[in-house]
């Protein structure tokens, strides 16, 4: 049967364990991408009680200001360990650089940039993934309410199909440029 085949609810719940599959880089086993996919599909028939049981009554509240975010919510708070969140660029960059074990990476060139834009920061980003780390691209995910920036590592050739993903979801994703 192909998943274009199979109902609604098995879709969704097929399509939101491949991303999270794709955004944790493969690196959860069954059992957990299953369960955060579970989580995921509870919500969507009763987002403020799975938020509530799962993560607490501030949690809860996101169903209330941000109905079309749960999703996006549930899948950082799981797999936050994945993620650069940060109110500024050095900070957001120090994290994607202590994403490897051994970053190559430059330092955050504060004496020496020339960005004036956020658009310029992430080309210069992408231009060190690609030279340093070229199997990985950065991308923005969700909505955080606490940062600027909420962005995650992803493999480079999954990019699209994330994207693709997101948007079958109606979850917000999109390259870092």
């Amino acid at each position: 049967m192909n998943a274009d085949a199979l109902p609604l609810d098995a879709l969704t719940h097929s399509k939101l364990a491949r991303l999270i599959g794709l955004l944790s880089c493969d690196d959860l086993d069954t059992h957990e991408t299953e369960r955060i996919a579970g989580i995921c599909m509870q919500a969507i028939d009763r987002p403020a009680a799975t938020l509530q049981t799962h993560y607490g009554a501030d949690a809860a509240k996101v169903a209330q200001y941000d109905p079309d975010g749960v999703t996006a919510f549930i899948l950082f708070v799981e797999l936050q360990d994945y993620f650069a969140v940060s109110d500024n660029v050095d900070e957001l960059y120090e994290q994607i650089m202590d994403a490897f074990e051994q970053p190559q990476l430059p330092g955050y060139p504060y004496d020496d940039n020339a960005f004036e834009t956020i658009s310029d920061f992430y080309r210069w980003v992408d231009a060190q993934l690609l030279t340093h780390h070229p199997n990985y691209q950065l991308i923005s995910f969700g909505e955080s309410y606490t940062h600027d920036f909420q962005d995650v590592l992803v493999y480079r050739k999954q990019v699209e199909e994330i994207l693709a993903l997101c948007k079958s979801l109606a979850l917000r994703a999109e390259l870092c440029a």
